[in-house]
């Protein structure tokens, strides 16, 4: 086992060591409790900057007290110093990875913020496109397309992507309610909802109560419900219908929403093509009756 003085003497160094790096350097010497937590974090670095270790314990079939005296055997004060520098490590490192080489653009940038966030932005999209399956995606589609009536449900910033969707869909036509709050009318909303309709809801990491809520009921209602949240171990993945994955990884003080929002998109272009003449017209009746605005010209 590594000594108490690792971290320290990692964060005295011009450069502090990496979790990963101390978790690697010394996995020979881990014993096998250890070496299963730390294959876990090596494996699941975003997953884990979230995890209790509680959670991280059940992960590694071992018990938070394990968890918690190898944090400190690394050289952390506890676990939640490990899980701060796991978070720190995994926001930062996503900057690092190649996403566009050179000899792919047309011109060659510094790696100022520009350039560092919008390169961020394409892992995130393709990280999201390789979370999900077409089979999942179409199946949420289906229960979007056949709805009688859509609920979006998001709280804080969860509430940007779903009013994205509510724009879409209410411009194809579609009866949609948002939720944005827990007022008593978006209750009253749900408790009138049918096995006709849909919910959407939007979560990540921990979840908004109200929304894992509102998920619970709509399920219990026989409601068909879709999640989009960022990872397996997200509060509302397991309780929908369909859940599907968002990367929302940054490298600055929020999370960026270019994943959740072009996955909405992808759901109402997907719901478009599927009959597009029906959608047109709809479209159509819209800028008709907002023609001198001209704000869908």
């Amino acid at each position: 086992m590594q000594s108490k003085g690792t971290h320290k003497n990692a964060v005295n160094d011009s450069k502090p060591k990496r979790v990963t790096d101390l978790l690697q350097e010394g996995f020979d010497s881990f014993s096998r409790s250890q070496k299963a937590i730390a294959r876990y974090i090596i494996d699941h670095l975003e997953e884990t900057a979230y995890l209790s270790a509680e959670e991280l314990a059940r992960k590694g079939n071992t018990s938070s007290s394990t968890v918690v005296r190898f944090a400190q055997s690394l050289g952390f004060s506890g676990y939640p110093d490990l899980q701060k520098a796991t978070r720190d490590e995994h926001r930062l490192g996503a900057a690092s990875r190649p996403v566009v080489h050179d000899d792919q653009l047309l011109f060659l940038v510094e790696e100022d913020n520009l350039t560092r966030a919008l390169r961020t932005d394409i892992l995130s999209l393709e990280e999201t496109l390789a979370k999900n399956t077409l089979g999942r995606f179409n199946q949420a589609v289906e229960m979007i397309s056949t709805a009688r009536q859509l609920m979006l449900v998001g709280m804080n910033e969860a509430s940007i992507v779903v009013r994205h969707a509510a724009y879409l869909f209410d411009l194809l036509g579609f009866a949609s309610q948002l939720v944005v709050d827990s007022s008593e009318a978006n209750v009253a909303r749900l408790v009138r909802l049918t096995p006709e309709d849909a919910v959407v809801a939007v979560g990540f990491r921990r979840a908004h109560p109200q929304t894992i809520s509102f998920l619970e009921k709509a399920g219990a209602s026989k409601v068909r419900t879709v999640a989009i949240t960022d990872n397996s171990l997200s509060e509302i993945a397991g309780k929908a219908s369909v859940t599907l994955y968002a990367d929302i990884d940054s490298t600055f003080f929020a999370h960026s929403l270019v994943g959740p929002l072009s996955l909405v998109t992808a759901l109402a272009a997907a719901t478009y093509a599927q009959d597009r003449d029906a959608c047109d017209a709809r479209i159509k009746l819209v800028r008709e009756h907002v023609g001198e605005s001209g704000w869908l010209r």
